[in-house]
This record gives C-alpha cells, structure tokens and sequence, in this order.
C-alpha cells in the first residue's frame, strides 16, 4: 500500500513524500509500522491530539472505522496535517 505524506508531517519522514507499506491490516498497525520505519517522533505526532488525519482511498478514517480501518495492500493512504508548523 502506498502512503502519502503531506506539508509538516514531512519533518519526520526526511522529507520522503511517500512509502510502500506492507503487511498492515488496519491504520492502527500502519502507525507501528511508520513508527518502526521512521521512529517514534513521527507515531508520537500521528498519535496526538488534532494534528493530522488518514483518508485510506479518498475516505477519512472516521467514517470507516478510525485506527481499526481496515487495509488492503492495493490502498493509497494519505497522511495529512490539520495545520502546518509555524
């Protein structure tokens, strides 16, 4: 599954625009994974308060099952943040 990454979120992927995930069944073990891959200042910001959101295939997660959504590996996941650093 391909995630794309959006304005600050950047800072915590080295600027890589996008990853290839594989093996995640829900957002919730995507998160692990991104955590894992980029560390835990990246997870620590998804997993904060109102600071950015999921849409897996054009829909937010929160209308499809929050952290539990499920996931296919032909998915695109886009990782946006509510508000850019300043």
């Amino acid at each position: 599954m391909k995630i794309i990454f959006y304005g600050n979120v950047l800072e915590y992927t080295n600027n890589e625009k996008t990853y290839e995930a594989k093996n995640c069944t829900n957002v919730r073990s995507l998160i692990d994974e991104l955590g894992l891959h980029y560390g835990e200042g990246l997870k620590n910001f998804i997993m904060s308060d109102e600071t950015c959101f999921f849409l897996v295939n054009g829909k937010g997660i929160m209308l499809t099952g929050g952290l539990e959504t499920k996931l296919n590996q032909q998915d695109k996941i886009e990782l946006i943040p509510f508000t850019e650093a300043g």
